[in-house]
């Protein structure tokens, strides 16, 4: 089976938390409602504002909401803000061949496995946030998409 790795699925969750909330939220708050440690959804929210996919503001009614909406956040975007790529799947990256591959050459099922990161990838740039909380694409088919972490 294929999934997101946790950094990832806490990102998602994390900006759809903020995507089907009309205020500014803290990361205590997301961190509560989504069930993730707070130090680790500080990280992830940090990069995802480096990326611009979401903001904040510092004070008293501060917090964090997100950068854009929802309908231009794919989710191939907040994996690529949160992992720094899409995460390839484990034979086609020559990096991870030697622990995953018992034969580094002319392995009959690397078109597969390069087919399937190009599905995968195409699932996940053609899925917005909006999409997602509308119903049309469900978080469980959205989460297909690493087959290496969780």
């Amino acid at each position: 089976m294929l999934k997101l790795t946790t950094k990832s699925s806490y990102g998602l969750r994390a900006c759809l938390t903020l995507a089907a909330s009309n205020d500014r939220l803290s990361s205590a708050e997301i961190a509560e409602r989504e069930q993730i440690p707070r130090r680790y959804l500080e990280q992830i929210l940090s990069s995802l504002r480096q990326s611009g996919l979401v903001q904040s503001v510092r004070g008293a009614k501060g917090g964090y909401s997100l950068g854009k909406p929802p309908e231009q956040i794919t989710v191939a975007q907040l994996v690529k803000s949160v992992e720094g790529i899409l995460p390839p799947m484990l034979c086609t990256n020559p990096e991870l061949q030697s622990e995953t591959c018992r034969s580094d050459s002319d392995c009959n099922c690397r078109g597969l496995c390069s087919e399937l990161e190009s599905s995968v990838a195409r699932v996940l740039e053609g899925t917005t946030l909006a999409d997602i909380l509308s119903g049309r694409k469900s978080l469980s088919t959205t989460t297909t998409g690493n087959a290496h972490g969780g």
